[in-house]
């Protein structure tokens, strides 16, 4: 599998954070966003066709999330709402960026798009919770025009192609 060095920090900063050391998850988190970035990279990469399967396509989007999501939770943890924010808009916008991004595989985007709810509702959340009003009205149109968008979305030899360039 690909991903065993992400799965390996993940576990490692769950562990620091359940003993409480919490500069160590977080160096942890931020590792495992760092090669979930490097991983997704492969994707864009013709020549690692032994990795574009559906498993994994879901596999390194989830990835991606789960770190982020990690590092927001610690964030909240600290008590510091604008780095929380940062890691939730951060993801957020990587899975907007994905969809958008032509030189991914088609298959992948989707899974991306399919994504986007989860991190969307997780930042809308966060935006309401915290009284941040304006932000949440932008997150809600932004979101708005993705679906548009990508529900304009044809099928070319069997894969998705995106009117988002």
């Amino acid at each position: 599998m690909f991903n065993h060095k992400w799965k390996r920090l993940i576990t490692k900063g769950n562990a620091a954070l359940k003993r409480r050391c919490n500069s160590d998850a977080r160096d942890l988190y931020c590792q495992s966003i760092t090669e979930s970035d490097r991983l997704l990279k492969l994707f864009r990469t013709p020549s690692c066709e032994q990795v574009r399967t559906p498993d994994n396509y879901l596999a390194v989007i989830s990835m991606m999330v789960v770190s982020h999501h990690n590092m927001a939770d610690l964030w909240q943890r600290y008590g510091v709402r604008v780095s929380q924010t940062y890691y939730l808009e951060m993801v957020h916008q990587k899975m907007i960026d994905v969809v958008r991004d032509g030189r991914f595989p088609g298959a992948l985007r989707t899974v991306a798009f399919s994504e986007l709810k989860r991190t969307y509702m997780a930042l809308l959340s966060h935006y309401k919770t915290n009284q941040l009003a304006d932000e949440a009205a932008l997150l809600v149109d932004q979101y708005s025009r993705v679906r548009q968008t990508f529900d304009s979305s044809y099928i070319v030899d069997g894969q998705v192609e995106m009117l988002i360039h």
